[in-house]
């Protein structure tokens, strides 16, 4: 029961970011490194916001998602708009590059100390069936939840979200019949970069973060994004579920050490059974 709530945990903190990237990887076709620095900066906001100005936690997590959104879509306006028609590999540098920028100039600004949020529910813990969990543990995992089903509910119903859907599945057919593309592009970055934001400001009470983290968060959900299967949201939540529990499995049944590596040798033996990943096809869908 307790690892099963830990990976619960885990796939949680996994899930919000690849969303996000399987959003722009399907409506753009972007590999957006990026989001890992909006992760690592919603933390910044949470922390900076709960301590500096006094907000309250719950408060400074809307903000998270805003600033993420915000930046990412300054990201998609001043850098991958202009680079849209070079090739994915121009695309791909620029990413990295936007990561490393972001990171360093957190690096430079916030300096390398690790900080943590305290937790709006203090030390507060419960039991279930010998497990013990805290209780803002529980908080991120419902938050995470219902995100998950207002993110599925947008793309579902509304008619900015099934516009979304239309460019992943035939942008020429969707340009035809009259979708704004430029409008369906920044709202993709503006969801993707709110999402992980949000994730970075949950996080922020669970683990302690520094600069580097945009990196290390970036890269396992690229990982569960191939292992899911690119562009497909169902899949990148599957793989955050998978990648959760087998890691939790392997830190607490094996070592801690390999925990780190579950993510890219799932990954590797998904792509060499299934190239497209789990619940990928050929034609790119949200």
């Amino acid at each position: 029961m307790q690892l099963a709530i830990n990976a619960l945990l885990a796939a949680s903190l996994y899930a919000l970011v690849a969303m996000g990237l399987t959003i722009i990887l399907g409506v753009l076709d972007i590999a957006d490194f990026a989001q890992g620095a909006l992760y690592m900066l919603g933390a910044f906001t949470a922390f900076y916001a709960t301590t500096l100005l006094g907000l309250n936690f719950f408060l400074a997590l809307p903000l998270g998602f805003v600033v993420g959104g915000a930046i990412g879509v300054a990201n998609y306006l001043a850098v991958y708009r202009p680079l849209r028609r070079a090739s994915g590999a121009t695309t791909f540098i620029a990413a990295l590059g936007l990561l490393l920028i972001l990171q360093n100039l957190a690096l430079w600004i916030f300096g390398a100390d690790f900080k943590l949020v305290p937790s709006p529910f203090g030390k507060a813990r419960f039991s279930l069936l010998g497990a013990s969990m805290g209780s803002y543990q529980v908080f991120l995992i419902a938050a995470v939840a219902v995100v998950v089903l207002a993110t599925w509910a947008f793309l579902q119903r509304t008619r900015l979200g099934k516009a979304l859907r239309a460019v992943s599945q035939n942008r020429n057919g969707a340009l035809m019949i009259g979708v704004d593309a430029l409008r369906v592009e920044v709202t993709a970055f503006a969801v993707a970069g709110g999402l992980a934001g949000l994730g970075g400001a949950l996080a922020s009470a669970v683990n302690a973060f520094d600069p580097s983290v945009a990196a290390l968060v970036v890269i396992k959900a690229f990982a569960i994004v191939i292992f899911g299967g690119m562009g497909s949201v169902p899949g990148a939540l599957l793989g955050a579920v998978i990648v959760g529990v087998m890691e939790t499995a392997t830190a607490g049944l094996v070592n801690t050490q390999y925990a780190e590596l579950t993510a890219f040798v799932l990954m590797v033996i998904v792509l060499l059974v299934r190239p497209r990943g789990l619940l990928g096809s050929p034609e790119t869908k949200l």
